[in-house]
């Protein structure tokens, strides 16, 4: 009986875990895309060519350059 109530105190500690940690990637991954959109938008407000580089896709972790011509 001790050992069924310490495997499903396990399997509730790690499924938080897991739920915890998933939720964490989701809304990184979302607030990545918005500061993404308002990126490019600003840089195509201010007449320039954006450089976006997705380094890890799961949370859209980036790199971003905003290229001014200069005619």
């Amino acid at each position: 009986m001790k050992n069924n109530k310490f495997i499903i105190s396990f399997t509730l500690a790690f499924t938080g875990i897991l739920f915890t940690g998933s939720l964490l990637v989701a809304s990184a991954s979302y607030f990545n895309n918005k500061e993404i959109e308002t990126l490019t938008s600003q840089c195509y407000q201010n007449k320039g060519e954006p450089t976006l580089e997705i380094n890890n896709k799961l949370t859209n972790n980036y790199s971003f350059e905003c290229n001014k011509s200069q005619i």
